[in-house]
């Protein structure tokens, strides 16, 4: 019975990638996906349900047609020798391998190779190619033309090699001309590990145009000029034979010329459509990337529409942070991996201002980043990292990880490229909104919130309380002599002062207690949750803390007024009118001393 694991519970913890975790990882669902969908189309959803239970995966029909799942060799087997039963086709991995493209299976790997522009180039990238579909198997060039080359599939995990291996390769290499309205490539496969030898290769050849068409219709042209010279010599009667025989040749060749036409249309058509709608999908994500000016959803937002620019990876954003790179947003990624990511972009910080985006192909050469393919839960193979620069300035890199090596086609890069330009001019504007937002609201001396800030929290904890049915209380503090301080030492000793202030009081309350300057040297403290007794000892602190505070020659006091109500009671307004007249009530009482005011709330008919 096959066994399927995801591909977080393979890997070998503190070695590099072995043959085992390999073996494990023969089989990606891009693969699993095909033969489901091929042999549903073939014979039907029944066949699909026998197939499984042949293959005993019955409970796994659902993560074989994950497109980022991981099977082993076994399983592999297993899914192609159950196929060919059901089907009674001997030859169904190259048949599958053939119908690649008919099939709504990795439809972005297609665009991606598609956007390579010729059957050349894709074969000049099966290296990275292959990597999605099979890590016990590597696929390398050997040699290349204009319109042919050589390619060599060795085995790299000890699994050996097997006839299905052979020709789902062979019926794959065969669809790149497709891609791009061409005739399928003639793939010859001579030296073959399935049978004996060490390796297999294949050897390609494909049309690159209509020139293949063109030399057959100059061959006809010339056989059939040939058969009316001889029939003009020796017998007349062969004339009309040779001038059939050339009508008909041309014929032919214009009729296949005509659906080379057509086919070549066709893909071009699709192709248009591809990259239309690749720009929409990036342009609705840039557009979810500007609507948004709060920092936080800015940072969520460009690691969840990263899939948009770069499918099927994982992706962790890392910002700078003074000296050093911080991981902040990422999609799941283990915290080793994280941390060395960090050490990774500190050591390479220039770089990634200087060049631009980096790809890393395989992770196990570099030093920094070694320990990801190590990771056991989720080992990564290669990285493309995108750094976010604005006006010169370095904000932070987005990196896209991927399970193989040597994965990052160049499609791959180019559009995580662009989007980290975009991504690094919203996280810019947020950060001046921020910025801008926490100015208007913040105290410039000491950092506190100001006044209008205070009224603000009032309101919504005033709101929130209604709902809980609580009650809130207001301290309001006011230095003691402050202007004699001010005379006797200068503004620059007073400004130091209020600091010392702040920060004690700062350190006197809860955390989620508010503290702003009113202005001058007066001060408000918000205790949500907080009745009048609770209130009286949080002044008291308060006022001790203040009482700490260095002051040349001289020791520092504060009066404070104490009001406390439920929102049934008073207004936020009411409520800090009840904590003012509190406040002056205890100065003219002799300062340096609390007094409350909950008793004077009904009183005052403020209710």
């Amino acid at each position: 019975m096959a066994v399927l694991a995801p591909i977080g519970h393979a890997g070998s913890r503190g070695v590099a990638v072995t043959s085992t975790w390999r073996r494990e990882h023969a089989g990606s669902g891009l693969t699993s996906r095909l033969i489901l969908a091929y042999v549903e189309r073939e014979a039907g959803g029944q066949a699909v349900k026998r197939m499984l239970e042949r293959a005993g995966l019955s409970d796994g029909e659902e993560r074989l047609r994950d497109e980022n799942f991981w099977f082993s060799y076994d399983t592999k087997l297993a899914l192609w020798s159950a196929a060919e039963e059901v089907l009674g086709d001997a030859q169904v991995a190259e048949h599958v391998g053939g119908a690649a493209l008919d099939l709504s299976v990795a439809m972005g790997l297609k665009r991606a190779l598609r956007a390579l522009g010729t059957p050349g180039f894709v074969y000049g990238n099966v290296v990275r190619a292959n990597s999605k579909f099979n890590w016990a198997h590597e696929l390398v060039v050997l040699d290349s033309g204009a319109e042919w080359v050589r390619m060599r599939y060795s085995d790299v995990a000890g699994v050996g090699y097997h006839r299905y291996d052979c020709e789902y390769t062979k019926g794959l290499l065969a669809t790149v001309p497709q891609l791009f309205g061409l005739p399928p490539a003639r793939v010859v496969h001579t030296v073959c590990g399935a049978r004996g030898d060490a390796c297999c290769e294949f050897e390609i050849r494909w049309a690159a145009g209509t020139q293949g068409l063109k030399r057959v219709a100059a061959g006809f042209a010339g056989g059939a000029a040939a058969l009316a010279a001889c029939g003009a010599l020796a017998e007349p009667a062969l004339l009309p034979v040779a001038a059939g025989v050339l009508v008909a040749g041309e014929l032919g060749v214009a009729a296949r010329a005509s659906r080379f036409t057509t086919r070549r249309v066709r893909v071009l058509e699709q192709r248009v459509h591809e990259q239309d709608d690749a720009a929409r999908r990036l342009l609705s994500s840039l557009e979810d990337l500007s609507s948004d000016l709060r920092l936080d959803e800015v940072l969520d937002q460009i690691t969840a529409k990263a899939q948009t620019a770069v499918g099927g990876k994982e992706f962790a954003l890392l910002l700078a942070d003074g000296n050093r790179m911080r991981a902040d947003r990422h999609s799941g990624i283990p915290t080793t991996s994280l941390s060395a990511l960090e050490g990774w972009a500190d050591e390479h910080r220039e770089t990634l201002l200087d060049r631009g985006t980096v790809v890393v192909d395989d992770l196990a050469t570099d030093p920094a980043l070694a320990a990801l393919p190590r990771e056991e839960r989720i080992p990564f193979g290669s990285m493309c990292a995108a750094p976010l620069v604005f006006r010169d300035e370095l904000l932070g890199v987005l990196a896209a990880l991927a399970h193989g090596s040597t994965v990052f086609l160049p499609g791959d890069t180019a559009a995580l490229s662009a989007y980290a330009t975009h991504a690094a001019i919203a996280l810019s504007n947020a950060r001046l909104v921020t910025r801008l937002e926490r100015q208007a609201a913040e105290d410039p001396l000491t950092g506190l919130a100001n006044q209008r800030a205070f009224y603000r929290t009032c309101a919504a904890e005033f709101s929130r309380a209604q709902r809980a049915e609580s009650e809130v209380s207001i301290v309001m503090l006011d230095l003691d002599h402050f202007k004699v301080i001010n005379d006797a030492h200068g503004h620059l000793h007073g400004d130091q002062v209020l600091l010392a202030v702040a920060d004690a009081l700062r350190r006197s309350v809860r955390g989620h207690d508010a503290v702003a300057r009113m202005g001058g040297e007066e001060f408000a403290i918000l205790l949500p949750d907080s009745d009048a007794d609770a209130a009286y000892d949080a002044a008291e602190r308060a006022r001790s803390a203040v009482s700490q505070v260095p002051v040349a020659h001289a020791t520092l006091s504060c009066s404070a007024g104490v009001a406390t109500a439920s929102p049934a009671e008073a207004s936020p307004v009411d409520l800090l009118a009840l904590a003012d007249r509190a406040l002056y009530q205890a100065k003219r009482l002799g300062r340096d001393r609390t007094v409350t005011s909950r008793s004077t709330v009904s009183r005052l008919g403020l209710a």
